[in-house]
């Protein structure tokens, strides 16, 4: 199958999905040669049209080949060029078993609404102020960062989580903040267990044995 087909075969996959999320999500097809937006559905911001220059958090999917590892990468969040928090996802188009990338799929969810709604109800429910826990999580804006600063932003989120110097971390913490990480897929990409064994100040010799732990605690 030509691209050009292989790619207007799933418009009417992305047509569904525009459908069924709403006018607040948007959905971007790209052509993945020409490193283009083939089609956008819903766009969030104003230069995203057919033909405008693929985002650089896809660009980096592709230069790292991070696809040939996984089928897709889900619930990371985003900030657009206009300024809307996001959650998004992006899956791979692939041939199997090649796996050569025929093109991406990403879903851009506008949660701003939904960021206000939860501190209302904080405030309704509890009397306190608006949610404050997460605030200190940056929503970063993942278009204009590495598939490295993920791993980087993930990793700091994770040990932010226990309100402790990362020293002064529990084996069982340690252990946690690896099974989590580990759930979400970050020691796929090259460098991750370096940058967290940096982290822990520990060595990347000590984050092997972790991993081997878990995997021995796994059914």
């Amino acid at each position: 199958m030509e691209r050009k087909e292989h790619l207007d075969a799933i418009l009417p996959l992305m047509r569904f999905f525009a459908e069924i999320l709403g006018t607040n999500t948007e959905v971007v097809l790209y052509d993945v040669e020409d490193r283009v937006v083939y089609q956008v559905l819903n766009p969030l911001d104003d230069e995203m049209v057919p033909g405008s220059e693929m985002r650089s958090l896809e660009r980096t999917f592709l230069e790292s080949r991070i696809y040939e590892k996984e089928e897709f990468i889900v619930d990371y969040r985003a900030v657009s060029r206009s300024k809307h928090k996001l959650k998004s996802a992006t899956f791979f188009l692939r041939n199997n078993p090649e796996k050569k990338l025929r093109g991406m799929i990403t879903v851009n969810v506008n949660v701003e609404r939904l960021v206000e709604l939860r501190d209302i109800l904080n405030v309704m429910i509890s009397g306190s102020h608006p949610y404050e826990v997460e605030t200190g999580v940056p929503f970063y804006n993942s278009f204009e960062v590495s598939v490295e600063g993920l791993v980087t932003n993930t990793i700091q989120e994770e040990l932010d989580r226990f309100g402790v110097e990362p020293t002064r971390l529990s084996y069982q913490e340690k252990m946690e903040v690896v099974r989590t990480l580990d759930e979400k897929g970050i020691f796929l990409v090259k460098g991750a267990i370096a940058e967290l064994a940096a982290a822990l100040k520990t060595t990347e010799t000590s984050i092997y044995r972790y991993l081997s732990k878990l995997q021995e605690q796994s059914p």
